[in-house]
């Protein structure tokens, strides 16, 4: 056996296995991300009681769009916004 194919062998196997620890890595961090990000806000919302999306089915309403009130302001306050 050379030394040459013993580092070849040996680099192979690190690299299978920083490829197989980077997939547990990224799984657990991702999952934990989701769970604080998402899970928390919704904990938060439902004790708040917040409603991100109207349920409710109005049999006698013709419609179910929102109403968007705009305040108008004047042409000069959009001008140099930043």
């Amino acid at each position: 056996m050379d030394i040459k194919e013993f580092f070849s062998g040996f680099k192979k196997g690190f690299i299978k296995f920083g490829h197989n620890i980077g997939l547990i890595v990224n799984v657990i961090l991702l999952s934990l991300v989701y769970i604080v990000g998402v899970g928390l806000t919704a904990i938060a919302a439902k004790l708040v009681g917040k409603k991100f999306l109207e349920t409710k089915l109005e049999k006698n309403s013709e419609t179910y769009w929102n109403e968007l009130n705009i305040k108008k302001r004047e042409m000069e306050k959009y001008y140099k916004q930043f």
